[in-house]
């Protein structure tokens, strides 16, 4: 499938977007600040999904 100028421009934004999230994620992890996220409208960190979760159920954690 062939791509429009436009299409391709776009594409290499959103790839430069995602590795600058990924790269600041990291470091985030690396000084021990927390990634926050929204899954299904609940937000969630991933300092509580490195935790055991017995349940299955996705940690729900509320900012303070």
């Amino acid at each position: 499938m062939k791509m429009s100028k436009n299409e391709r421009w776009s594409a290499s934004f959103i790839r430069i977007g995602n590795k600058a999230v990924r790269e600041a994620q990291a470091r985030n992890r690396e000084l021990g600040i927390v990634n926050w996220y929204s899954l299904n409208g609940q937000l969630v960190n991933d300092a509580a999904a490195l935790e055991p979760n017995p349940d299955k159920k996705p940690p729900v954690a509320s900012p303070q």
